[in-house]
This record gives structure tokens, sequence and C-alpha cells, in this order.
């Protein structure tokens, strides 16, 4: 938790507010998403940071886990308020090989994804060689979540 927030600070150096909570899945959203991306929450719940900009813009990081070979791989994403990628990072790697989809240039092609981008491993989002699981399932992982922004938009308007 203490990474994920310094990680959010140095990301929005000039921010009026960032607020954390637990956000429980909406039961009736959860299903679709996940038979849609194929790929099942780690838990009923996903930490939630609400962040304020000093142009009073919100932004919504959401700190999840896929399952990478045998552990999990915990990592952030943050939406803008149109339900964009604004960023993702790798918070937690515990796997000893595919470390690589923690780099910063691999992650930044999710930059500006929504639900409706192509997520296509090896055409859209390029593919890492010793990392293809953890490629798949970071790649599952974010538009996962770039499905449920939309629900925690609503949520908190």
């Amino acid at each position: 938790m203490d990474k994920t927030l310094n990680e959010i600070e140095s990301i929005f150096p000039k921010r009026i507010s960032i607020d954390h909570s637990k956000y429980k899945l909406p039961k009736t959203s959860v299903k679709n998403i996940q038979n849609t991306v194929r790929q099942k929450f780690f838990r009923p719940e996903v930490n939630l940071w609400i962040i304020v900009n000093e142009d009073s813009t919100k932004y919504y990081g959401i700190l999840d886990n896929v399952k990478g070979k045998s552990l999990p791989i915990t990592f952030l994403t943050i939406f803008n308020d149109s339900s964009q990628v604004h960023y993702s990072s790798i918070i937690k790697y515990r796997e000893a090989y595919g470390h690589e989809v923690g780099n910063r240039k691999w992650l930044d092609q999710f930059n500006l994804y929504n639900k409706f981008s192509p997520y296509k491993v090896g055409d859209d989002i390029s593919g890492i060689t010793g990392a293809t699981i953890s490629v798949h399932s970071v790649t599952k992982g974010i538009r996962k979540l770039s499905y449920l922004i939309d629900d925690i938009i609503k949520d908190n308007e």
C-alpha cells in the first residue's frame, strides 16, 4: 500500500487530494466483465484511490492482482475521468521470470486505452519473449479494469 501511494504521489505532485477506499465490486457487472475479458477478479473488492489534481480533474487509481505463472502480479492502473488509462505500473512482481512487464515503455502502450481499445497481444500490444504468461495476464487485467472504471466513476459522481 505504501509503494502504491508513493507511486501515485510521484505521478501527481501537485494534487489537491488523494482518498483511498475499498471498492466492492458490483455483482451485476463482475460476471459480464469476467466473461468478456476471460479473467476473474482476484477478490470481491479492489483498492481505489480518487485523486483530484490541482486543475480539479479527477483520476481513479485501481490496485488489482492477476495470476502470473504461479504467483500473483500486483498492478496499479490510473484512469482519467474519461475512462482512459492515464498510467499503469507493476507494484509487486513475484515470479522469477517475466519481470519485463514492469518496463515503463511496455506499460506506456496502454496509455489512452479504454474498454473499446484493441488489447490483442502481438498486434496492438507488444509481446515480450520469456514473459508470455505475464504479458497476457497484465493485458487482460488492465482491460478488465477498463470495463470496471465506468461503474467506479458512476458510483463516485
